[in-house]
């Protein structure tokens, strides 16, 4: 990439021992709006550890920042179905679990995956029998804990929130011949012959009798699990937590995310490590 003089000024800045000094450079090289890509990837081998640190935290407010638009652009998407539900969750656990390896996540999907080629999976009745031999526990939406809804850890522990459970369940039977829907306020998948299968607990399959389902598209259970986590963040009262998660769902990369926030959120003054983090 072409280096401006502008961009050498800040560069040059990058060896400065004072901390202080440190971070704004680095904030500022991430609000330059620059493709550093090709810069981070020259530097990380510099012989001084200093700008190795940086440049190493650079490129993880830049892998963030990328992250962020991904997941907006996912949730914006013409086609509300037209989403790769795995990839999608992945990138979400990693909205929260920030500091965790992508590719450590992706194993454990990778794992899921492989167990489930071990199962015949063509109707409801696999979709159960696959999880309740498995011992999947579906943790009931009312259950608000970030755990539950990123999929590495919801994976591990064989226990989470029904909503990601069936998302991976649909994506796996196909989402052609079934829907995602709720009824009476609970996540279900439902087939062409109106059987139901039900988590909120325990699984349960039975036949729609009655109420009415609402179908949800891929589109808008994602956005309900970003939401989510974004209420986890609110109740840990993390201003980096809900920075972040707020960029995702907005798009708004600007120091004015929280300018419609209530307080403490709208007046809290940004801690330039924390932004850089994310």
């Amino acid at each position: 990439m072409a280096v401006t003089s502008y961009m050498e000024r800040l560069l040059a800045m990058l060896d400065d021992p004072d901390d202080k000094v440190g971070v704004v450079t680095l904030a500022l090289l991430l609000a330059s709006g620059e493709d550093l890509s090709e810069l981070t990837a020259q530097l990380q081998e510099s012989p001084d550890p200093l700008i190795r640190r940086r440049i190493h935290t650079l490129q993880n407010a830049v892998t963030m920042r990328e992250r962020r638009r991904r997941i907006y652009y996912s949730l914006n998407k013409e086609n509300e179905d037209d989403l790769d539900i795995p990839a999608e969750l992945i990138d979400l656990h990693l909205l929260w679990f920030d500091k965790d390896h992508p590719a450590e996540v992706k194993s454990v999907v990778d794992d899921f995956l492989k167990l489930v080629e071990k199962f015949p999976l063509e109707t409801l009745e696999d979709a159960e029998f696959l999880m309740r031999k498995n011992c999947f526990l579906p943790e009931k939406e009312s259950t608000i804990r970030p755990e539950n809804y990123c999929i590495g850890t919801v994976l591990f522990h064989r226990q989470g929130a029904t909503s990601v459970l069936l998302a991976l369940l649909w994506h796996l039977l196909g989402r052609k011949k079934f829907q995602l829907v709720q009824v009476l306020g609970n996540f279900a998948l439902m087939d062409d012959k109106g059987q139901i299968l039900f988590g909120s607990g325990s699984w349960q399959l039975e036949k729609l009798d009655g109420a009415q389902p609402v179908r949800w598209s891929s589109q808008m259970l994602m956005r309900y699990i970003a939401s989510t986590l974004l209420s986890c963040a609110v109740n840990s009262d993390s201003y980096r937590y809900v920075m972040s998660i707020t960029r995702a769902l907005t798009g708004d990369e600007s120091k004015h995310v929280f300018d419609n926030f209530p307080y403490p959120f709208c007046s809290a003054p940004a801690d330039e490590d924390e932004q850089l983090e994310q």
